[in-house]
């Protein structure tokens, strides 16, 4: 009797994923979703902003190591450096991307204008309430299963075949626990903490003769592939014109003797 009841328990609680109504109970979720509301924002909106900074040729790469070194140093808001990188060449630019909160994306912003001149900036935001909601409800399920699992390992000390079953099954909805779990917090960092993404450029890349100066400047090697370019038809064409000669010799021959019967 004891092993058909753990058997009926474990068919009727497997994986308890089309329960009833959506509720957004995980109390970890509730506080930090309520701490990361402010005026203006959605309550599970994640933002990111994108930045375009016009500087000097020679001030792009000291104003991308003051942002970077400011991303470091702003621990109040818990900057994380993501990407950073400089582009060298004919026309430099570099870019950066962090992890920060609210405030300290402004401060980052004014460092930014404050080396240039702001060309852009767009914000965007995702709405992440649904996930956030769904993967608070299968945190709940999940542990309401995980209890009832408990309670009957605890009646069943000594069939040994069902507290195999159960160790077994509890293993796995641990396992799936901790995953909804770190689920839980990249979800809720997102709506928390903003993504900033500053690309800074030369100001020749936007300047009246730029477009002039690079085709002057690509004159040479333009020149150079246009003539291989030639070079490489006529190759092509010479073959095709020798089968049409003597595709044409041919036709004029059979011509003539067929006038001539």
């Amino acid at each position: 009797m004891l092993a058909l009841l753990v058997l009926s328990a474990l068919q009727g609680c497997s994986r308890p994923y089309a329960s009833s109504d959506i509720g957004y109970s995980s109390a970890a979720a509730k506080e930090a979703v309520a701490g990361a509301q402010q005026p203006a924002r959605g309550k599970y909106l994640a933002y990111e902003h994108s930045v375009t900074v016009d500087a000097a040729e020679g001030e792009i790469k000291p104003l991308l190591d003051k942002l970077v070194a400011a991303c470091h140093a702003d621990v109040a808001n818990q900057c994380t450096l993501l990407a950073s990188g400089v582009q060298g060449g004919r026309e430099s630019s570099a870019n950066v991307r962090v992890r920060i909160k609210r405030p300290g994306v402004d401060k980052l912003v004014a460092l930014a204008a404050a080396g240039g001149e702001v060309a852009s900036r767009h914000t965007a935001a995702e709405d992440l309430e649904g996930p956030i909601r769904d993967n608070a409800k299968r945190l709940d399920m999940l542990r309401s299963y995980q209890q009832k699992l408990q309670a009957l390992e605890a009646k069943s000390s000594n069939n040994v075949e069902a507290l195999v079953k159960l160790s077994q099954e509890l293993a796995s909805v641990q396992s799936e626990l901790e995953a909804a779990t770190g689920a839980e917090a990249r979800l809720l960092e997102r709506v928390n903490m903003d993504l900033l993404n500053i690309s800074i450029q030369s100001r020749t890349q936007r300047g009246f003769w730029s477009p002039v100066k690079r085709s002057l400047s690509d004159f040479g090697s333009n020149l150079s592939e246009g003539i291989a370019s030639a070079v490489t038809g006529v190759a092509y064409m010479i073959p095709w014109a020798l089968i049409l000669l003597l595709v044409g010799a041919l036709a004029r021959k059979l011509w003539r003797k067929v006038r001539r019967q």
